[in-house]
């Protein structure tokens, strides 16, 4: 008997030391990561220059949107037609951080400040992104978008 609880204790502590050293291993990096950050990038500037092609070839199939204040969820046709309704003037993408969710998504969060003109009054906003990134094709697509205004 002392020798069956002697190997389960062997047993447990070889099960525990493994596990610890997996815990301790550190993350590796998403290798979507930088590329995802340009495309974000592409993202913005196709908005701010009014390419409703390029941007509509960035948004997945699928794609939902929510602005904060906002009265629902919007889809890829009502963010590609919101280019007529806001021009955006400026802005400033910082704080990426990049977290692979499989092997074929990722969840892209960072902070912005912009400004434009909406109905001809200036807007600006200080707004955490969440964003959902998916390979779809050869390429990768926004799924999601969050967006969330600071103080």
């Amino acid at each position: 008997m002392k020798m069956i609880f002697s190997a389960v204790a062997c047993l447990l502590l070889s099960v525990s030391a493994a596990t610890a050293q997996e815990i301790q291993q550190p993350a590796k990096a998403s290798p979507a990561a930088p590329s995802l950050e340009a495309k974000v990038q592409k993202v913005w500037e196709a908005f701010k220059n009014k390419n409703k092609v390029s941007l509509g070839a960035s948004l997945a199939e699928g794609f939902r949107e929510m602005e904060e204040g906002g009265s629902g969820f919007g889809d890829k046709k009502a963010e590609i037609a919101s280019v007529d309704e806001f021009e955006l003037t400026s802005y400033v993408l910082k704080d990426f951080k990049t977290k692979s969710l499989g092997p074929h998504s990722a969840l892209v969060t960072y902070s912005a400040h912009y400004e434009g003109k909406t109905a001809g009054q200036l807007a600006k906003s200080d707004s955490i992104f969440g964003e959902v990134w998916v390979h779809e094709g050869n390429d990768w697509k926004v799924l999601y978008i969050q967006e969330t205004t600071v103080k």
